[in-house]
């Protein structure tokens, strides 16, 4: 599932789409007066709709939001996958050691934890 724009409340201003990181949002007309999600691209990090200033996004069902992605420094071997998906370059660190997230730059997405094939990134949810 992905996020979804409701055509009725959309205004067309693009926000969402320049905001989203994962080019999972494009105008779905000529005049790009409406935008549609991509459900292949999105990865529910919820960016557009925090920025969306007419709520026309919301969330899946079932959609819990992300407080924390933490990596876990025993399981971690610095492979850099994680750093490799972020687009928000958030995990960092030397390859061959455990890598780190910069909670500032992490817009709490997952996408990392779902690529970290060893399972050393865990997502806490609020």
């Amino acid at each position: 599932m992905a996020f979804r724009i409701d055509e009725n409340k959309c205004v067309g201003c693009g926000g969402c789409a320049f905001t989203c990181l994962f080019d999972a949002i494009n105008a779905a007309n000529v005049d790009a007066s409406l935008y549609v999600i991509d459900e292949t691209k999105c990865v529910e990090c919820s960016q557009c709709s925090r920025v969306c200033p007419n709520g026309a996004i919301t969330a899946p069902d079932g959609y819990r939001r992300i407080k924390k992605v933490v990596i876990d420094p025993g399981k971690c071997r610095g492979c850099s996958v994680c750093a490799r998906v972020c687009k928000a370059s958030a995990p960092h660190g030397v390859i061959r050691e455990p890598f780190e997230i910069d909670q500032e730059k992490c817009f709490k997405c997952g996408l990392c934890a779902k690529k970290c094939k060893l399972g050393a990134i865990t997502v806490e949810y609020e």
